[in-house]
This record gives C-alpha cells, structure tokens and sequence, in this order.
C-alpha cells in the first residue's frame, strides 16, 4: 500500500518515486496556471530544463525542434498547447481550428498528435455551440488521455515481459517511448538481469540521450551504439532480441517508426532474431498499408552540421526523412494493451475488448 503523502503517477499504480524521470508528470507535458510546461528532453541526460509555453506556437516550435520526444508525450503537449488558444477570451472555433492546424503540421506522421487533436476539435465545436468553455472541454480530454495512454503502456509492457528472459541483451532505436520505459520497470519488479544496447539515433540522439538514461536510471547494464553497429553485434550473437515503438502501425502490419528501423529489422530477420513492436494502441484504421502513410521529411541542415557548426563540403546536401516503414513479415509481433499479436493480425485489435474506456483515443 501507499502512503497517502506519496504521489502516485498517471498509471495510477506506480509511485512517482519509483519511475524513471521520462515516466514521471514531470518529464512529459503538463498544465499549470494557463501555462504548459515541457521537459527539454535536448538537454539531457546533462541538464534538467524546462520550457514554458504560453502560446500554442511555443508547444508547436518545442515539437519541431524536438525539445519534446515520444509520440505519446507530443500528442500530450498538442492538447495542452490547443488549451493555450482556447484560454484567450471570445475565442471562436476558427481560431481553436487554426490552432489545431498549426500543431498537426509538426508531426503529419503521428498518429497519437492527430487522434487528440481531432478529438478536442470535436468536443471545442460542441462546447461553444453549447456557450460552455472550450478550455475546460480541452483539458479534460487532454487530463484523460494522458492517464489513459501511461495505463495502455504499462499494460502492454506486462504482455511484453513474457516475451523477454532474464540474463536476455536487447538491442534498441530510437526512443521506444512510455511502454519501453514501462518495460523496464515491470523488469526490475521482476528482479530481471538485462542488458541493453540503445543505438544512438543521429541526428537527435535519441538513443543516446533517452533510452539509455531510462535504462541506466534503473540500474540496468547499458550500451551505447553506433547506428551502424546493430547488424554486426546480431551476427556476433551479442542480441537477443530487437524491441522499437511505432509511431504508426497500418491495418496490414506494417511498422512506421524511427528512420533505420527497417535496416535492422533486415539484419534480425537474416539472423533469426525476433523483432517486437510496442504500440500500445492499436493500429491506425485509416492506413491500410504503407501506401496511405506520409512520411515526414526533416531539414537537411541537421545532417551536414554537428555542434552547431557545418561539418560537410560546401555545396553538400543533406537528405533526412524522419522515418522508414518495415513490412509485416519482418515483424515477430506486435505488443499492445491488448494483447500480443502476429502483424499480419493486428486488425484484429478492434474486436478485442480494452481493459479502459478508450472512447478518447
């Protein structure tokens, strides 16, 4: 039991005490006093700082410039930020629809950024009609979700800890997000003995900056990588398995997630290592196949610079789409709330029942 002084976290079962700080209310997004205020997620491991949103173009810039990470945590901060527009006085719906173009515009690949918005788009139009308060309606939606999508993580990291044995190495990209973090806590309840190895994830490091921090945090053996090494170390046999997020899973199984993902799905098929997916809410009905999924396209200034400084030969260009997309027959499974399923399965994710009310997402 707990304490009544100890705060329970947004799964509503962990103490905050006892997660990782990319868990915690504090490492994502969170609503104070008209303002939303945002984990840096760019200054870690080395500073914690926080930046302080009071207009939806604040949350919209810290999106884009990746200051806020996880597919999860920016749909979280997209609510919040469409809050900070329908907090003005006289607000109209044309301004809260503006608002919400804007914030779909910084990820038009996530799947969790365009559900919220939709959503508070939705209920805003009602509550005016209504001559009710479109904030209140905003920030209840938001409130839920964001409780919701921590209890989706933490159940689908309970599924996937059946899929993993102690003394297992796993190799990582990207930041898998909350149910990645999850993982680890149900392992290390479990007294689990695993290692990690966390590509770094150029050009923003997420590997190196998040998944190893998280990780570390709770006393697991970690390893950086380079993003070229995982094919190698899979051929040496030094990986058990490959585990990565999705920022969209299609009807037909196939993965959207971090560029290179598919390079290493290649490598653990080749080497009959299993690949798991966490997404821990299903796939998007809208997509049916890779065909229906735009693929973000990222400046290519982050790639021929580093430090701040140009590092490439004058007249160099760099090319960066943000993600890749893996087919369904590389895929081992796909973990959700739900349950485990096969990708060429995971349609079938909406006829199973949730364990939550999941009206909002």
């Amino acid at each position: 039991m707990h304490s009544l002084n100890e705060e329970i976290g947004l799964d509503g079962f962990y103490k905050e005490s006892e997660l990782p700080l990319l868990l915690k209310k504090q490492g994502m997004a969170i609503w104070h006093d008209g303002i939303v205020q945002i984990l840096d997620r760019r200054q870690l491991p080395l500073s914690e700082e926080y930046i302080m949103c009071k207009t939806t173009e604040d949350v919209a810039d810290a999106i884009e410039s990746m200051a806020i990470q996880g597919a999860f945590s920016i749909s979280i901060a997209a609510g919040y930020g469409l809050a900070l527009t329908a907090q003005k006085n006289n607000t109209s719906i044309e301004n809260i629809n503006k608002a919400a173009k804007r914030l779909l515009l910084t990820r038009p690949t996530g799947l969790a950024l365009s559900r919220v918005i939709a959503l508070c788009l939705k209920k805003s139009e009602e509550a005016i009609k209504e001559n009710r308060s479109p904030l209140n309606e905003i920030l209840s939606i938001t409130d839920k979700v964001a409780s919701d999508l921590a209890k989706q993580a933490r159940k689908t990291a309970q599924y996937a800890i059946s899929l993993i044995g102690s003394g297992d190495t796993i190799l990582t990209h990207c930041f898998p997000d909350r149910s990645y973090a999850y993982l680890l806590v149900e392992a290390k309840k479990e007294s689990m003995n695993l290692s990690f190895l966390c590509s770094e994830t150029r050009p923003y490091m997420q590997g190196t900056k998040l998944t190893s921090l998280c990780s570390s945090e709770l006393g697991f053996e970690t390893h950086i990588i380079t993003d070229g090494m995982g094919g190698a170390l899979m051929q040496k046999g030094s990986v058990d398995s490959f585990i990565t997020a999705a920022d969209r899973v299609c009807m037909d199984g196939s993965i959207v997630n971090k560029i290179g993902t598919y390079q290493y799905a290649l490598a653990a098929d080749v080497n009959n290592l299993p690949y798991y997916v966490l997404r821990q809410s299903g796939p998007d009905i809208e997509s049916l196949n890779a065909d229906d999924v735009i693929i973000e396209k990222r400046s290519g200034d982050d790639l021929v610079s580093y430090d701040g400084k140009i590092i490439a030969p004058s007249g160099v260009k760099g090319l960066y789409p943000a993600f890749d997309i893996t087919p369904p027959h590389l895929v081992n499974a796909i973990i959700t709330d739900r349950g485990i399923f096969k990708a060429n399965q995971i349609h079938t994710y909406q006829d199973t029942s949730s364990f939550i009310d999941d009206s909002l997402i």
